[in-house]
């Protein structure tokens, strides 16, 4: 029985009519109504009708209280099934709700029941016809009727998809007067005096539909997936005055949609004037042989349902209800989810082999939810190698990186898949990824010579795998992993870079260029692939694209212009149709054959994974993980900070103090295996290792090394205190490294000004590691006792065996804003020449120039380079081997530099800030960000970071 409880809920598998005549006979033969009022498009009363059947198998004498029941379920249809449109309070109906339009309610019919002798019962129920579950293309009578005709047909098919449905009224004779309420419809196809144009437009829509949507399985576009669906149209077409003032084009093209449209969403209606001949003689039934008559007269409902009363809409406060209604709805937001796409039992993942192909399920086409897919790798001697994204902003782009890392995620675990992604200059969308155990390489707001560099990274890899397959004498990643991966587990990696033009900025030499083209045209074979996407295929910067493009087998576009979609030249006419379609945020269109047209592109919508369940996924994969987790993270946007120092890691893996031979070791290992990568680490030059920060690439730190060699001192110069102070006080906490606290010597002169945020932060590096190792001055008169001892020293060393001189302790001199050292400022002397008038002054040139070769090494820093030209002339600063500068005036930068590069650091604002480090004896400029001070707390957690370092070896 019907009750309040049960609700009416639309489902795709079971749609009925809205009635089933019951048959005309006595009691003997009444059947339960089967079906009646089961579903009215889409609508579906199970518990009614299961109940209702069971009272009438169990008591055929209740007819009166079954046509109760009925009566009850046809006045609780939703509005827009109702069977009197203008019986309707449309000022109280919200709109809220779409009813997929299989049948169409067209009026009203009363039926009368027959029971022997206990009377008659009449029941009003809703008549309809056959719609989009139908072939067929409809027409009425011309006449003063007309318009009250379609109004009704127009409004009940808006009121039932009030999100869904489209409209094309074709008026040639009064250009559009007759439908004046066509502007206020919230979707419309705009109608010129080109018919002809307007209806090949829609044949092109039906084409896209039925590649977008429609397959084997899924012939019609009223049985996709509502999730699927998304916002697609259903669209009448009107005929207004037919076939008068049609020409003969035109009249084939209404043909030709009435025959293909239906299937597709399109449905034409002829007013037609059946005394109008057709040109050139052809005939009605001919071009429309689906052709099925509405109405026939005032009392004359459909063509094949008898006698009723027809629907209409005469009010003029019913329109104007209906179309507020429209302008107010606010549409359902339809989301395929992404656990209909993927496997969300943690369990059950990580079940797939990566060793030919890796795959994902992004999302579903037609009636299937999970059939669109990106894969790489080789399937069925199909190769495909790497990916391109282009999207418009808001077409979901991000969403599909999400989708797609997390579904490769969930299918491969860490030892079949890694990932390297890249998030361009102003991204943020893989700042949750540090987390995700597939995760080698984590770049966010990525810098174009970042950028570059991890793409090097990708490309030595992809050497040492070549040539590791060719020592063991197997051809490639898949014939390594057929044989047993002898060197143990490779896994496949995959690139992924949002916003990839940002590696072909600043790129003067056309090196990201190079590397892509190199990465396109070899890695496949070593197990790299690479996933690029931007907002259109081809980017400014890029040269020989075409070098890239043809080896980038699989192609991926979603919404895009109208304008960029006529420019492609990586799809083909047939993948460009489709893109066109791609009119809603998550449509997209793959093709994995290059776009070509001969092959036939997917199409569908990409399944929305949101924030909660991102992270939660996320969490779940990383507690699945029981293996060794490393991921590099590289944030643009941020300084780097000494405790994620991969290097440092690997030397302090050793249990105790690294022996000289071990040290040599450790110096000549690459960096990507944690090592400085110094072929020249000489133990006997006593060589001392500090870092200064990271730089820009995944595995180079930043650093200098003072030996025992001419002129191995260092100068750092800027006006960014915070980055200065930075690097020095890291440094002096880094000395513990180099040797037992017996082994070298430290004096601090810091001349930060007193109640400065700035003073103090050497003299906590000081105390915090070294236990007050070095002596500290804060004025130069307290420094000079210590600077006149070095001098003792340094002159004691001169007259000292060398190998016994190779055994004293390494000395550091270290001044900080030397510019405030007006000992260091050179003055006119009598001579009228530059010269100190401080002993101070000349000790400090005199070390300068002989010091570090007898294992003392001075580190000073000055604000400006003006200040460094004031203690030292141009022959001094060339003998710092090793200068720092932060961003300066170009002139300063060649005074400086002999180069213009430092000009350029802060080139995107001042933040972060970065640095550059130039060793004389080589020449060659690196860019880095430095260790920089900001707070205390930082501060201090990276000092006793080091601490518990030191405490492993003492």
């Amino acid at each position: 029985m019907y009750n309040d409880d049960v609700e009416l809920t639309s489902t795709n598998d079971a749609r009925k009519t809205v009635r089933e005549q019951v048959k005309e006979s006595a009691l003997a033969t009444i059947k339960p109504i089967q079906n009646t009022v089961a579903t009215l498009k889409g609508k579906v009363l199970p518990n009614a009708i299961n109940n209702m059947n069971a009272d009438y198998e169990a008591s055929k004498k209740n007819a009166a209280k079954a046509a109760a029941d009925l009566r009850n379920i046809c006045a609780r249809l939703p509005e827009p099934l109702r069977a009197q449109l203008d019986s309707v309070n449309w000022e109280e109906y919200d709109f809220a709700h779409n009813y997929l339009p299989k049948n169409l309610v067209v009026g009203l019919e009363e039926i009368t029941y027959s029971f022997g002798g206990s009377g008659k019962q009449v029941i009003q129920v809703p008549k309809e016809i056959p719609f989009y579950a139908s072939d067929n293309c409809y027409s009425f009578a011309q006449g003063d009727d007309s318009i009250t005709i379609i109004n009704t047909l127009v409004f009940r098919l808006a009121a039932m998809l009030p999100y869904s449905s489209q409209f094309t009224l074709i008026d040639p004779i009064k250009m559009g007067q007759s439908f004046p309420y066509t502007k206020r419809l919230p979707f419309k196809r705009m109608v010129d005096n080109d018919v002809s144009r307007v209806l090949e437009e829609i044949l092109t829509d039906i084409v896209r539909i039925q590649n977008s949507f429609l397959d084997n399985n899924t012939e019609r576009l009223i049985d996709v997936d509502e999730e699927i669906l998304g916002n697609a149209k259903f669209e009448l077409i009107v005929a207004k005055d037919f076939p008068q003032a049609y020409d003969r084009r035109s009249i084939e093209l209404l043909a030709k949609i009435a025959s293909t449209g239906p299937k597709a969403g399109k449905m034409v209606i002829l007013d037609l004037d059946s005394d109008k001949a057709l040109p050139n003689g052809a005939e009605l039934s001919v071009l429309f042989p689906d052709l099925k008559h509405i109405y026939k007269n005032e009392n004359q409902l459909p063509w094949n349902l008898g006698k009723g009363f027809r629907d209409s809409v005469r009010n003029t406060d019913t329109i104007n209800a209906i179309l507020d209604g429209l302008s107010r709805a606010k549409p359902k937001e339809t989301k395929l989810g992404f656990s209909d796409v993927i496997e969300m039992n943690p369990e059950l993942w990580w079940q797939e082999d990566s060793m030919e192909v890796i795959s994902a399920p992004i999302g579903g086409s037609g009636s299937r939810k999970n059939d669109i897919e990106l894969w790489f790798g080789e399937r069925n001697k199909q190769p495909s190698s790497h990916g391109m994204l282009a999207a418009m902003t808001g077409a979901g782009k991000s969403n599909l990186y999400h989708a797609f890392i997390l579904s490769l995620a969930s299918r491969y675990s860490p030892e079949d898949l890694q990932f390297y992604l890249i998030d361009g200059k102003q991204g943020v969308e893989f700042q949750s990824y540090p987390k995700l155990p597939h995760a080698r390489v984590v770049s966010l707001s990525t810098s174009p010579q970042l950028a570059r560099s991890v793409l090097q990274e990708l490309l030595d890899e992809m050497n040492r795998r070549n040539e590791m397959f060719k020592n063991l004498g197997l051809s490639d990643f898949i014939s390594y992993r057929k044989a047993g991966s002898p060197n143990g587990k490779l896994p496949r990696l995959m690139l992924i870079i949002d916003e990839y033009q940002t590696i072909f900025e600043d790129d003067k030499t056309g090196l990201g260029s190079q590397l892509m083209i190199s990465i396109a045209s070899q890695s496949r074979s070593a197990g790299i692939h690479m996933f690029v996407g931007s907002q259109k295929f081809s980017v400014p910067g890029m040269s020989q694209p075409q070098a890239t493009f043809s080896n980038i087998n699989l192609r991926v576009a979603m919404k895009m212009s109208g304008e960029e979609v006529t420019s492609l030249q990586e799809f083909g006419s047939k993948g460009k149709q489709l893109i066109r379609g791609c009119t809603e945020t998550g449509q997209v269109v793959v093709s994995h054959n290059g776009g070509a047209n001969e092959l036939p592109c997917d199409t569908g919508r990409v399944a929305y994974i949101d924030e909660q369940q991102r992270q939660q996924m996320l969490e779940q994969l990383s507690n699945k993980w029981q293996g060794t987790k490393n991921t590099i993270l590289l944030d643009g946007s941020e300084q780097p900070e000494i405790k994620d120092n991969t290097q440092l890691h690997t030397l302090f893996s050793s249990p105790q103090r690294l022996s000289e031979d071990e040290w040599i070791l450790y110096a000549n290992k690459p960096h990507h295996f944690g090592g400085l990568n110094d072929n020249e680490w000489y133990p006997i030059e006593r060589p001392s290792v500090l870092w200064l920060g990271k730089e820009m690439n995944i595995h180079g730190q930043a650093k200098v090394i003072l030996r025992r060699r001419a002129h191995e001192h260092m100068l750092l110069v800027g006006d960014s205190n915070e980055a200065r102070l930075g690097m020095l006080s890291y440094m002096v906490a880094q000395l513990p490294i180099n040797a037992q606290s017996s082994q070298y010597q430290v004096h601090i002169l810091d001349r930060s000004i007193k109640g400065s945020q700035w003073c103090g932060v050497l003299s906590a590096a000081n105390d915090s590691v070294l236990n007050n190792h070095a002596s500290f001055s804060e004025s130069f008169k307290d420094f000079s006792t210590h600077l006149t001892s070095v001098m003792a020293e340094f002159t004691k060393r001169q007259d000292m065996d060398e190998e016994d001189m190779l055994r004293e302790p390494s000395i550091f001199l270290i001044v900080n804003e030397a510019q405030r050292v007006k000992e260091l400022v050179k003055k006119d002397n009598s001579f009228g020449m530059k010269a100190y008038s401080d002993d101070g002054g000349v000790n400090l040139a005199t070390l300068l120039e002989q010091g570090s070769e007898y294992g003392i090494h001075l580190v000073l820093s000055f604000d400006n380079v003006r200040s460094v030209t004031k203690a030292f002339d141009r022959n001094d600063i060339e003998s710092f081997r090793h200068k720092v500068a932060l961003q300066m005036s170009e002139e300063d930068s060649f005074r400086f530099l002999k180069t213009r590069d430092a000009a350029k650091l802060q080139a995107d604002g001042k933040k972060p800030i970065y640095a550059l480090h130039i060793d004389q004896m080589q020449n060659r400029p690196t860019k880095f960000k430095p260790y920089c001070y900001s707070q205390d707390v930082i501060l201090h957690e990276n000092f006793e970071h080091l601490s518990n370092l030191y405490a492993k070896w003492a």
